[in-house]
């Protein structure tokens, strides 16, 4: 029988050696990865292959060197996520805008990209889409290190507050040119106004003009870019109306014409004249769509941010807000403009806080303060005698005309300028055919394939009112008289005269299904009536006789049927005697629209139009138009049997 042993006995062979083997295993089991390591296995490998399906070696490898988890970690999700790419060191990663790469060879990945793969809309083929690696704007591109050679501005198009320009730079809220010959370009004063009073030329800290070298001394070797075409509406809230994007758009389709749109007057007082249009080039037929549209001075909200008073609930929602007045309804901009992003005031105060510069690819300015400054030097008198080119764009005088005509004087412009922007409105609405009246689309055969008579389309009016628009908000007709010209509409409705009578009210904050009704049938309008007044600037969007032509041949065919096209739509705008503004005529006169303007039963067409005399309202009244319904009627059944489409 062995002898007994206590458990203070020190320990025998065989248990020092099973205690060292335990201990061996233990310590090689605990730090694996690196004991393989030793030995040149790749522990990342081995763990993720092999260790870790038999419950060992869970340690996290952590991510490879482009941020990805190894591959052997990598799912079926986080492909999805980060996409299966291929990166090499000294490459960013990306995949280049509107392309796919679902082998993950080539320089493809995870980047910006703001377009559709295999589900594209139909923008997705639009030049400026957003950043990229290999198509348009990159990441890199958006830094820019100019060293000393700041990039000069150069003058695309001028008129009188309505400039297009190249490389300017934005410091600190300041918009900066940069020439070294101040000859070539426009008076400051030509361009802009001061921020703090319109009617004066633009301070110093509103715009500067600096040579290449003070620019490299005052804002270094580096700059960001801001990339495409940026419309900047100076001015306050107060100074816009509806015609700034029309006037804006104008300005902008000066891009696409062959003949030159820069005439001005430079700083040093010498009238610039660009060459004679025969060396020109030919107009471009991919001008880049505007990407953003800049109100410095105008704040997002135009009503105060209202915080939570004490006992409420500070994590209720606040009473939503009044949106700042640019001119026009929020949607028609998304609608017409889809590309088109804004920028408000504290937008602007943003770049202006990083007090870093900022250089603008190009910029289409509007501001009506320098035009009215400018109003003499619209029309270079090169252009005065161009006659012909001129009654197609504007009259040659700017006496009387709006302020914001300048770009439709001074600068020249395709004949189907506006075709883009309505037929976005249209595709927008849902309207397929953009002739006006009832009946569209009905067959012109028989059952038995015989061709019959084809059905008159009958006309459409549409009647803004001001009848239930708060007070301030424009002249109205008497109550009487706008219900007597209701009744009047519907009875030609009964009597087969008109096709549909659409009554709407002023533009104003309406909302969007009702927007959307409002701008339908505008659009689709033969006849458009109302008070005067910025309720009716929407009728830029009814017909226009002055349509793009694609190719010589349909320019050609649109000629021969030029005697079957249906006449223009009519605008009926309703004055007090004795006043008259020329917004809306000049407007419906630049697009080839028909224009009419009412005092009482007294019409005014074409040449025989009244002086400009506007009427003061007395404050907390709005003017009440007199019109005599009964001559307004029948001039309604005169113009609709003349304006049915056949």
């Amino acid at each position: 029988m062995p002898h007994a042993r206590s458990w203070t006995a020190p320990p025998t062979r065989r248990e020092i050696t099973l205690l060292l083997f335990s201990l061996t295993i233990f310590v090689l089991s605990y730090n694996l990865e690196v004991s393989l390591g030793i030995v040149g296995v790749h522990p990342q490998k081995l763990t993720a292959s092999y260790l870790s399906s038999l419950g060992l070696g869970s340690k996290d490898p952590g991510f490879d060197a482009d941020g990805r988890r190894p591959k052997e970690w990598r799912d079926e999700l986080e492909n999805i996520i980060a996409g299966d790419w291929e990166w090499r060191e000294g490459e960013v990663s990306g995949v280049a805008r509107g392309s796919s790469s679902s082998s993950g060879s080539g320089r493809t990945g995870m980047t910006y990209n703001f377009g559709g793969l295999k589900r594209a809309s139909r923008s997705s083929q639009l030049e400026d889409r957003g950043v990229s690696l290999d198509v348009g704007v990159t990441v890199k591109d958006q830094f820019v290190k100019w060293g000393k050679d700041v990039p000069e501005t150069s003058v695309v198009a001028h008129a009188p507050g309505y400039t297009v320009l190249d490389n300017v730079i934005a410091v600190n809220g300041t918009l900066f040119v940069v020439a070294n010959d101040w000859t070539q370009v426009p008076k400051l004063g030509d361009i802009a106004s001061s921020s703090l009073d319109p009617t004066r030329p633009p301070r110093v800290q509103d715009w500067h003009i600096l040579t290449t070298n003070d620019a490299a001394e005052m804002f270094g070797p580096y700059a960001a870019k801001i990339h495409g075409t940026s419309w900047l509406a100076l001015g306050k809230a107060e100074a816009q109306d509806p015609y700034t994007l029309l006037s804006l758009f104008r300005t902008h389709a000066s891009l696409s014409s062959s003949a030159p749109s820069a005439s001005f007057t430079s700083t040093s007082g010498l009238h610039i004249i660009a060459p004679s249009s025969g060396s020109s080039p030919a107009p471009s037929s991919s001008t880049p769509a505007p990407l953003r549209l800049i109100y410095p001075f105008i704040p997002t909200f135009s009503s105060p941010s209202i915080l939570p008073g004490p006992g409420e609930d500070p994590k209720a929602h606040p009473p939503p807000r009044e949106r700042a007045y640019t001119g026009t309804h929020p949607l028609l901009s998304k609608a017409v403009f889809p590309t088109l992003g804004a920028w408000y005031e504290e937008d602007w105060k943003d770049l202006a806080d990083m007090h870093v510069p900022f250089l603008f690819e190009r910029v289409v300015i509007a501001d009506r303060g320098a035009a009215e400054r400018g109003r003499t030097h619209w029309m270079s008198e090169a252009d005065a005698a161009r006659v012909d080119e001129l009654k197609k764009r504007a009259p040659p005088t700017a006496a009387t005309a709006p302020v914001w005509a300048a770009p439709f004087v001074g600068l020249n412009a395709p004949e189907g300028w506006w075709t883009p922007a309505r037929a976005a409105l249209l595709r927008y609405l849902h309207i397929v055919n953009g002739v006006a009246g009832t009946g569209a689309g009905e067959s012109s055969r028989s059952l038995w394939g015989l061709s019959k008579k084809q059905v008159p389309h009958k006309p459409v009016v549409a009647y803004v009112s001001m009848q239930d628009a708060p007070v301030g908000a424009g002249a109205r007709l008497a109550d009487a008289d706008h219900e007597k010209l209701v009744h009047g509409l519907q009875a030609l409705v009964k009597d087969g005269v008109l096709g549909e009578v659409h009554l709407l009210k002023g533009n104003g904050s309406v909302p969007a299904p009702e927007w959307e009704a409002r701008m339908s049938a505008i659009a689709r309008s033969t006849i458009l009536m109302g008070p005067y007044g910025f309720q009716l600037a929407d009728g830029v969007f009814m017909r226009s006789p002055l349509e793009a032509s694609a190719s010589p041949s349909e320019k050609a065919q649109r000629q021969e049927s030029a005697a079957k096209a249906p006449p223009a739509p009519l605008l009926m705008e309703f004055f007090p005697p004795g006043t008259f503004v020329r917004d809306q005529q000049y407007a419906m006169q630049v697009l080839g629209i028909d224009y009419q303007a009412w005092w009482n039963s007294q019409v005014f067409t074409g040449a025989n139009l009244p002086d400009v005399v506007s009427q003061a309202s007395s404050p907390g009244q709005d003017p009440r138009v007199p019109l005599d319904v009964d001559v307004v009627l029948r001039t309604v059944r005169e113009e609709a049997s003349r304006r049915a489409v056949s």
